[in-house]
């Protein structure tokens, strides 16, 4: 639990890594303005970046600046993993881990398992082999 929320909070700002880093929405966010960040990954996500959709389902989850809805952010976590963001896939199979959802975490761990095409950095080919893992662990 404790791995999961690091990384998961750790996951904004390590997003920037995956090239973001002049998004306006990760700008927004790393003076502070957490709320206006939330508003621009909402829009960026609906526009179909799958990376502004993690960034926004991390934002809900944890309530950064805005209320915490675990409901609301695996939808956006959802979108973003249809989209292929590996974070976004990652995310959706730790919460189920956690929720003791042993056959839906089980699948999207196989998911990331199986998105090296989508790797961007290290730190998505982290994630992979984090998730094979944790998928071959799981009965």
């Amino acid at each position: 639990m404790k791995k999961f929320i690091l990384a998961s909070v750790s996951a904004v700002f390590l997003f920037a890594g995956h090239g973001e880093s002049n998004d306006p929405g990760m700008k927004l966010l790393q003076k502070g303005d957490k709320k206006g960040a939330f508003e621009i990954f909402t829009k960026e996500c609906n526009a179909g970046n799958a990376w502004a959709c993690g960034n926004s389902g991390l934002m809900l989850y944890f309530g950064m600046g805005i209320n915490k809805n675990v409901a609301k952010a695996k939808e956006y976590y959802n979108k973003g993993c249809e989209m292929h963001d590996i974070g976004s896939c990652e995310n959706l199979a730790e919460i189920a881990y956690k929720e003791q959802n042993m056959p839906t975490a089980k699948g999207y761990f196989q998911k990331v398992c199986g998105m090296k095409k989508y790797a961007k950095n290290k730190i998505d080919f982290k994630a992979i082999a984090k998730s094979c893992k944790k998928a071959a662990s799981i009965k």
